[in-house]
């Protein structure tokens, strides 16, 4: 009996080794695979990084763009303002134009009559002060055109500037885009694709940047 219990306790044994064994080796090939695979998804990390400091970019591309928005809305509105102001001074000047030829026509008349040099006189003075008033005017309604035109300058360079800042807008957000699937799917090629359009997006960006409002 003890010879018979000595064999099955030494084949349960080795039954029992054998499971050990079994589990021992399960458990490295999994640690192994899971080890395979991280190193593998490494890349992934890096992925992540990119993709944040290219949509911190796009913010930034997209504020310009907003601004350049901005400053043409305003640009508009203050050419409006003089645009407004310059028409107010010409019709000023026209009425004062009116009232000068109307004086002249006076003094002509008065002139034919000879018989009132004083009002005469007067009517000659009151044409010299048209005159000058005339002219006082032109400048202001000049000078109301001249910043018109400046700000209507300025709001073209603007609405180019704005254009060039769209563009790429519009290639971070593609990079962005193509990123997302590259994460989700994680297709490591699609992860270059992405790096190459930012990179395009990027030179977009700097030559927005660069570019002279002169």
């Amino acid at each position: 009996m003890s010879e018979a219990t000595n064999q099955t306790n030494n084949e349960l044994m080795q039954v029992a080794i054998t499971e050990v064994r079994a589990f021992v080796k399960n458990q490295t090939e999994k640690e192994a695979k899971a080890e395979q695979k991280a190193k593998a998804e490494a890349w992934t990390k890096y992925a992540a990084l990119s993709m944040a400091f290219i949509a911190l970019v796009a913010g930034y591309t997209f504020s310009k763009g907003g601004t350049c928005s901005g400053r043409v809305a305003k640009d508009l509105s203050e050419a409006t303002y003089n645009q407004t102001n310059a028409s107010d001074q010409w019709s000023f000047y026209q009425s004062k134009a009116q009232k000068q030829l109307l004086t002249e026509l006076e003094i002509n008349l008065k002139a034919a009559e000879k018989s009132d040099e004083e009002g005469l006189k007067a009517l000659k003075a009151k044409v010299a002060r048209y005159d000058k008033e005339k002219a006082e005017i032109q400048a202001g309604a000049k000078k109301y055109e001249d910043a018109r035109d400046a700000y209507r300058k300025d709001a073209e360079r603007m609405t180019a500037l704005g254009g060039k800042f769209g563009q790429a807008a519009q290639a971070f957000q593609i990079a962005l885009a193509i990123g997302g699937l590259c994460l989700l799917s994680k297709k490591r090629w699609l992860w270059f694709i992405t790096l190459a359009v930012a990179a395009v997006a990027t030179y977009l960006l700097v030559v927005a940047l660069t570019t002279p409002l002169t």
